[in-house]
């Protein structure tokens, strides 16, 4: 087996480290899932030989070559969290010297390029100073604005910061009542521009949650759910609904004799 297919000493996926896992939202196990997008390398596509494993090409002369699909080694910094990078991250490797590969190879680092930038939030009516990357400043081109780049992109992208922003801009779209109070025209505008984004407020609460502050989300609920209910609280609301049906009975049976009377 290849060394990039082996997996960790130790590792162990969520689903299986942590029972409860399985409970949490389905829509939020799927973005959590989802696998970091390959910016720096394309797969290459071949066709596989009985005799061997892989992917094979033709190469200059005929010959079978196989098609080496080893992903790149991305590592992203805490810096990354605290930006919007867009997917971009450190990669690590080594470079022949002058392009030769008869020639010595160095240690090599790729790093992405920064800028600081300050972005406008139409929905929050907010200003946000962070670190962007240009691949950042395109996407946002494409998206035609930034809310819509927020709102289209997934948390696995947006990282920390980006994913408790795009939180904050579904909760505001799902609380109309807070969504521009004093500017009933700009609210209209703002649900007619965003109006596909709009989910419950409960499931929008999900979006961007870690791991960790998911997994505290579902155990609270489980916890709310298996409180204990008091034997007296109990008896008490039931001795109400007596009550209430008793009342009912009464009443109807006085409005009969009331109506009978009269005839």
């Amino acid at each position: 087996m290849p060394l990039h297919k082996i997996p960790l000493p130790g590792y162990k996926p969520p689903a299986v480290k942590y029972p409860i896992y399985s409970k949490l939202p389905e829509k939020w196990r799927e973005d959590y899932e989802e696998p970091k997008p390959m910016l720096y390398q394309k797969i290459e596509t071949g066709t596989k030989r009985p005799q061997a494993s892989g992917l094979w090409v033709k190469g200059k002369n005929g010959e079978p070559q196989r098609v080496a699909n080893i992903p790149l080694q991305v590592r992203y910094p805490p810096e990354s969290r605290e930006g919007l990078w867009g997917g971009e991250g450190i990669v690590w490797g080594f470079k022949y010297a002058r392009g030769k590969k008869m020639s010595r190879k160095y240690y090599k680092v790729w790093k992405p390029q920064l800028f600081t930038r300050t972005l406008y939030s139409e929905i929050l009516d907010k200003k946000f100073k962070t670190t962007v990357t240009g691949l950042t400043l395109d996407l946002i081109d494409e998206a035609y604005g930034f809310d819509f780049f927020i709102l289209n992109t997934s948390s696995t992208v947006l990282q920390e910061f980006g994913s408790k922003l795009k939180r904050e801009i579904l909760l505001r779209l799902a609380d109309k009542d807070n969504l521009f109070p004093n500017n009933p025209v700009k609210q209209e505008e703002i649900l007619k521009k965003y109006g596909k984004y709009i989910m419950d407020k409960e499931e929008a609460s999900w979006v961007g949650l870690t791991l960790k502050e998911a997994l505290e989300k579902q155990m609270k609920i489980e916890l709310e759910n298996r409180k204990p209910v008091p034997l007296l609280e109990k008896y008490t609301e039931q001795l109400k609904e007596q009550l209430k049906l008793s009342q009912t009975v009464v009443s109807e049976d006085a409005a009969l004799h009331l109506h009978s009377a009269k005839k």
